[in-house]
């Protein structure tokens, strides 16, 4: 009983401060999801040659120049961690006489709906034509009481496009999720320009969307898109475009943009960011608790009334000595006020190795050492590692290399 009730005391002030925060009474979020799509080919192209519209739109809005997809780089992996905030397990099942699977955690859908009491037709998923879907979780307290509205209609990326504008036309919800399959199919195929035409489409498919959203007085000036994908794709030493699903540059370094009326304009972020940060910084400009997720706000891309908030960092990181290292190096950080940390090392598949610090420390200049070795005092390998800091607020990282024979 005290349990939860800590809980709904914890909910209800975090709904008030991020109402205060932000005034997002009428706050609308839209996520689109380009499946597939790989980093050289989107905002790590320097001459736009694919997404023309999109780096426009960026300049209203911002970029994540290091967002990253930090576990399982196909998309029956990162679309459930996607929706949840979290890396989630995802289980078999037969529903509606169909075989798919669910996810165990709860999804920003389930959150959005129960918190903000709201129908499922002010929470749209719409996606091309599919007779299995993928769900959503039965978790106890969410569940398919608080699924969205499943609009799984068309063939083709410009089909659910139209099936989106139609969505938001006839029922105008508060939260829409629009799925584009299209780049991933044809970066399957194997052909060059097929696959970078399905890039070209989806991107003018945003525009169109964002251009929609500006043009209808529900959604104008109260509306934020964030576009970003679950996966890349393998870079050219890993196999190439044409697959995926391993721990290469190619496969992990994904998009990010943001744009809306509580994003910094024409910014470009080189913090690291990671695939469950999109949604619990989905649900913080709406105004709701993910709380089974893992995911940190992304602050740094954030603005409070409508101006650059440039919030003070409350950590900072100085990097480790020596790097590269071969027996031990240390980690130095400052923390501006009392906080909780944690610190982890990951490998570069993104894997967490080993938790260094996980504790409240007092402000201060600070240090940790790490002697290569991981969660059971086994030496990793040489290669490169990310160490990230995380706070209550605030996470950053850094990469050092580990070569032991030197």
């Amino acid at each position: 009983m005290a349990i939860n009730l800590l809980k709904t005391v914890l909910l209800l002030i975090f709904l008030t401060v991020s109402f205060f925060s932000f005034s997002q009474e009428n706050e609308k979020i839209v996520i689109v999801i380009i499946d597939g799509a790989r980093y050289t080919e989107t905002f790590g192209d320097p001459t736009h040659t694919y997404t023309p519209k999109m780096w426009e739109l960026a300049e209203e809005g911002a970029m994540i120049d290091n967002f990253y997809n930090d576990n399982f780089t196909y998309t029956s992996r990162a679309i459930p961690a996607l929706w949840c905030g979290a890396w989630t397990d995802v289980h078999d099942t037969i529903y509606q006489g169909h075989e798919t699977n669910y996810a165990v955690l709860p999804s920003i859908f389930e959150y959005y709906r129960k918190q903000k009491i709201v129908p499922a037709e002010d929470c749209y998923y719409v996606l091309k034509e599919i007779e299995s879907l993928w769900l959503p979780s039965f978790d106890v307290d969410y569940g398919p009481e608080y699924w969205p509205a499943f609009h799984s209609v068309g063939e083709t990326d410009e089909e659910v496009a139209e099936q989106a504008l139609q969505v938001m036309e006839d029922h105008h919800p508060h939260f829409l999720w629009v799925y584009f399959a299209d780049v991933d199919h044809e970066g399957h195929s194997g052909i060059w320009s097929n696959y970078i035409e399905a890039i070209h489409i989806a991107d003018s498919l945003v525009d169109v969307l964002w251009n929609a959203i500006q043009s209808d007085p529900f959604y104008a000036d109260a509306t934020t898109m964030i576009v970003t994908n679950d996966h890349g794709r393998h870079d050219d030493e890993h196999g190439g475009f044409q697959g995926h699903g391993c721990g290469c540059e190619g496969c992990r370094h994904i998009e990010l943009l943001a744009i809306g009326p509580h994003i910094k304009e024409n910014y470009i972020s080189q913090q690291n960011r990671y695939i469950p940060d999109m949604a619990v910084t989905a649900s913080y400009l709406a105004g709701i608790n993910p709380e089974k997720a893992t995911g940190h706000v992304m602050m740094e891309i954030l603005t409070i009334n409508g101006t650059d908030n440039n919030i003070k960092p409350t950590i900072a990181l100085k990097g480790n000595s020596p790097n590269p290292f071969n027996r031990s190096t240390v980690i130095n950080y400052t923390l501006s006020n009392n906080s909780f940390v944690t610190i982890t090392i990951r490998d570069f598949a993104g894997k967490i190795i080993r938790t260094l610090i996980n504790e409240k420390q007092p402000a201060g200049e600070r240090s940790v050492l790490w002697d290569g070795t991981d969660d059971r005092r086994q030496k990793v390998p040489s290669g490169i590692y990310i160490y990230s800091l995380q706070t209550e607020k605030h996470s950053i990282s850094g990469k050092m290399v580990f070569i032991p024979e030197l």
